[in-house]
């Protein structure tokens, strides 16, 4: 019989068969390597130059990706909300400091994991390497989702891409947020939203 799953834990569980598609055979031995950690409002999971040792999955809140660029500009990168795994995979794979930043936007509850002892673990089973490696690949594919339409898109078709892929972000978000996400100006943002 399984070990029974604290309500933190249920929610990793279920977040996870649900969006990744992944089941596994024991998800308290995998829950185990991960613990609670509240951010209030405005506080930093991740400042820029710490090195990452964690990922994490977000049980509340919402959270910000975001860099500063050379002229001191806060620049969006990507928002990240509850049942979504969040990771700075570049730094934790290449041992470097972090070059961005993740600031909770709203009260926020995460669970935090080491991502070594994690990856450890996946070497020992299977099971735990494919739910890494689904981790991981969500996180690569949003970052590359927002790449394709920054690059490809002119700011109306940016927004739109946001409305219909975020519609629940509109609201909970800053607009001067959204506005640096998509690569314009909070003016520009105004005028899309009025048409």
């Amino acid at each position: 019989m399984p070990t029974p799953l604290n309500k933190d834990q249920a929610r990793i569980k279920s977040a996870c068969e649900q969006r990744l598609a992944i089941k596994l055979g024991d998800w308290y031995t995998f829950t185990q390597y991960f613990s609670p950690r509240d951010l209030p409002t405005q506080q930093h999971w991740i400042q820029a130059g710490d090195i990452c040792t964690e990922l994490c999955f977000i049980l509340e809140g919402l959270v910000r990706i975001y860099y500063i660029d050379q002229s001191g500009n806060e620049v969006n990168q990507h928002f990240y909300q509850a049942n979504e795994v969040i990771a700075p995979v570049d730094a934790l794979v290449s041992k470097e400091p972090c070059q961005y930043f993740v600031q909770a936007l709203e009260p926020t509850r995460l669970m935090v994991a080491n991502y070594s002892e994690l990856s450890k673990a996946g070497e020992e089973s299977p099971e735990l390497l494919r739910l890494e490696i689904k981790m991981l690949q969500t996180i690569f594919m949003k970052s590359a989702r927002r790449e394709a339409h920054l690059l490809l898109g002119n700011g109306e078709q940016r927004y739109r891409w946001f409305c219909k892929e975020y519609p629940e972000l509109l609201e909970r978000v800053p607009q001067y947020h959204i506005a640096s996400f998509l690569g314009i100006t909070p003016v520009s943002l105004s005028r899309l939203r009025k048409k």
